[in-house]
């Protein structure tokens, strides 16, 4: 029994040593949802049947990511065309973005991109990247955008000007306090 004991005793204090030389690495990972618009040139021949590839870099960690950009069932990437994508990004702390394609089975393969904005309304961030080019490479590295900064998210999801007709919403208690005043 005093054997079972002191066994007990070295294996306890075995692990509270093992527990405390343990250092915890944190790593920046928000993981969120984002909404990607892509505005295609409305030039000849801009658009793309090619598959189209998005590149992310963060700034913690000098991390990247890159997507594929694709909605089955729809054929993306028309000239002149916004096309929208739904991607989760494991960070926000985005630094800059890129575009390549990787050549296809098609004759349609070169692709002109006016603009891309990043925008995530839990978080009210928006980022636009200017390309207003060719994008170039296909495969990795990307063609970069010309232009890449961070929006006031009111000025990413472009408000109506201020003389648009607006309806005007009340919760139900500001509805009952001006009902008290009357």
């Amino acid at each position: 029994m005093i054997r079972f004991l002191i066994l007990v005793c070295i294996l306890v204090v075995g692990i509270v040593d093992a527990d405390e030389t343990n250092e915890t690495i944190v790593v920046h990972h928000d993981g969120r949802l984002w909404d990607v618009i892509i505005q295609t040139c409305n030039s000849e021949g801009a658009g793309t049947d090619a598959a189209a590839y998005l590149k992310i870099f963060y700034e913690s960690g000098h991390d990247n990511e890159i997507f594929q950009l694709d909605n089955p069932g729809k054929n993306d990437f028309e000239r002149g065309s916004k096309d929208h994508f739904k991607i989760f990004f494991r960070q926000s702390d985005i630094v800059n973005m890129g575009l390549f394609w990787w050549p296809g089975f098609s004759l349609s393969q070169s692709w002109c991109v006016d603009w891309v904005l990043l925008l995530n309304s839990d978080i009210e961030a928006c980022f636009e990247g200017i390309f207003e080019k060719w994008i170039l490479h296909y495969r990795d590295p990307p063609t970069y955008a010309t232009n890449f900064h961070r929006l006031r998210y009111a000025d990413c999801v472009q408000p109506a000007p201020k003389s648009a007709h607006r309806r005007s919403f009340l919760r139900y208690d500001d509805m009952q306090k001006n009902m008290d005043k009357i």
